[in-house]
């Protein structure tokens, strides 16, 4: 006995399947710019301008730089920033981890090695941020705390910094 299939079902089954893949596609992109604008998620890739400030008064140390944050689904993140008279040839990009404490709040915590002009290691730089990704969630405000080490890893200075991002698309 042979099965067939005429050809108005095989149609209308194509159809239906053709229609539910679109609602399936329209449906998890609308979650997915709903759980961004709620803040639930930073993983992207992110513009960012980084501005030293004095710890105590808040104040401008240096003019604000450009830099660029990836957030990893899992919880790791890459950096990547030159400071005002610095060269790509002083410093390894930046690698670390991140975690959701909350709402649209953050932290996140990342290292990069630093080198001379003759590019011999100095040490590395540790910076540790807390976050808030705006209610749109297509931008943020960090506050930093930055610890400039050795070569050894003895801490020989502690600074701050702000930074602003905007979310890359």
């Amino acid at each position: 006995m042979k099965t067939q299939i005429s050809k108005p079902s095989f149609g209308s089954a194509f159809v239906a399947m053709a229609l539910l893949s679109i609602a399936l596609t329209f449906a998890s992109a609308q979650t997915a710019n709903e759980n961004r604008s709620a803040g639930a998620t930073i993983v992207g890739a992110w513009r960012t301008v980084v501005t030293p400030v004095d710890c105590v008064t808040g104040g401008e140390l240096a003019p604000p730089f450009p830099g660029l944050f990836t957030f990893h689904k899992g919880g790791t993140m890459s950096e990547y920033g030159i400071g005002p008279g610095q060269t790509p040839a002083l410093r390894s990009p930046g690698h670390g981890v991140w975690q959701r404490e909350g709402g649209r709040n953050y932290s996140f915590t990342f290292t990069f090695y630093r080198y001379d002009t003759g590019g011999i290691f100095l040490g590395t730089q540790k910076i540790t941020a807390t976050m808030e990704v705006g209610t749109s969630g297509a931008d943020f405000t960090t506050d930093s705390t930055i610890e400039i080490f050795d070569a050894n890893d003895n801490l020989i200075a502690t600074l701050c910094g702000v930074a602003a991002g905007t979310r890359f698309e």
